[in-house]
């Protein structure tokens, strides 16, 4: 039983995951549901893997002394939402012995049917209201009290700082980008504990080549390769790594000549290939590599229930607005393991989830010194 409990309290309680077992729980909490609010918190958290003993605690939102208030707010805004206008409602009703009587006979007022629905619309946004806000705070406290990855901060500095002279769309895309997605917080804990040598680092589909600027942290000689098809990004990530090492270019990444490298990056690319083309990307990525040289790539997690689908739905209307012309494909997990193993690589793969609800892999693979360790 020891061990049980053990389990529960030490489910994940990364800021993300923390903030959505809070938006639940008091959503739940708020909802008019009383007898099945702890169940449906239980279920919610066992269908979305969130911390179960977070989230039933936040469902004690509705208690003794918040239930009134909660009652008397949810109503409220089901009128305001239907009316356009507030219920006009006396605090006296609220205070004395005649408490309940007061609330009773304010909710009991008007016809059963108009009543019970203005409570369950203004609970639905009471409840997204509050939980937000919530959810909000929990994010701030268990950052402030999660570890940092060795360098990530300062690593973020240094990339925003890199694009400070762009336009304002371009500074607020990268600021975003790195705030929100969580490749970054993972390229940095490898960059902090792998050995990746001083060899060029080469972005396949670089955009504003804000992988590049994490790989040239604390080395601004180090030689850095980039392409991507559109022009602008390629523009910004020229104008922001000016002062390094960097050749970008407008191109694609099935014709680009590959140098010796000692790092590849292939974040959001591979969707847009065919199956092929994929796989020999890959292969031609193992043989550009230097001993000891590491391939580092993200696809899409297909195993992964609701958020995968959520994934790939997410995918085809970012493609449907960048007209890209196709449909994005991801293949299985063990094709892209397969061709790496069979090109001699160590392979690693990291499942993780972003801050937005998007499930993927990350494959990292290293070139063996020499052709026997293989």
């Amino acid at each position: 039983m020891r061990e049980f409990a053990t389990v529960l309290l030490k489910e994940d309680l990364t800021p993300g995951r923390a903030a959505c077992a809070v938006f639940v729980g008091i959503f739940i909490g708020i909802v008019p549901i009383y007898g099945f609010q702890l169940l449906a918190a239980f279920g919610l958290a066992l269908l979305f893997r969130l911390n179960k003993p977070l989230t039933l605690a936040s469902t004690f939102i509705n208690n003794p002394l918040l239930q009134i208030p909660i009652v008397a707010c949810s109503f409220e805004l089901g009128y305001f939402l239907r009316t356009g206008s507030f219920r006009p409602f006396h605090a006296p009703a609220l205070t004395g012995e005649h408490m309940k009587e007061g609330i009773l006979a304010w909710v009991m007022g008007a016809h059963m049917k108009e009543e019970i629905l203005a409570w369950v619309m203004g609970s639905v946004v009471l409840g997204i209201i509050v939980g937000g806000a919530g959810a909000a705070v929990t994010t701030v406290v268990v950052r402030s009290r999660a570890p940092e990855t060795a360098g990530l901060r300062d690593r973020i500095v240094f990339v925003n700082r890199m694009f400070a002279g762009c336009a304002r769309a371009d500074r607020g895309f990268v600021r975003w980008k790195l705030r929100l997605d969580r490749v970054f917080v993972l390229l940095a804990e490898l960059l902090a504990a792998e050995d990746l040598g001083s060899g060029t680092v080469v972005d396949l589909g670089c955009g504003y080549g804000m992988a590049l600027g994490f790989a040239a942290f604390g080395d601004s000689s180090r030689g850095l390769v980039g392409c991507d098809l559109y022009a602008h990004r390629i523009g910004v990530a020229r104008q922001a790594l000016s002062q390094l090492n960097a050749n970008l270019s407008v191109a694609d990444v099935r014709a680009l000549d590959l140098p010796p490298s000692g790092l590849i990056l292939i974040l959001d690319v591979l969707q847009y290939l065919r199956a092929d083309e994929q796989l020999t990307l890959l292969q031609r990525c193992c043989s550009a590599l230097v001993p000891n040289g590491i391939l580092i790539f993200r696809v899409h997690d297909r195993e992964c229930g609701l958020w995968s689908t959520i994934t790939m739905a997410f995918d085809r209307l970012i493609f449907l607005w960048g007209r890209a012309g196709v449909r994005p494909l991801t293949l299985p997990a063990a094709e892209y393991r397969n061709v790496l193993e069979n090109a001699g690589m160590r392979v690693e793969q990291r499942r993780f989830r972003n801050r937005l609800p998007l499930a993927h892999i990350l494959f990292i693979a290293k070139k063996p010194l020499t052709e026997a360790a293989a």
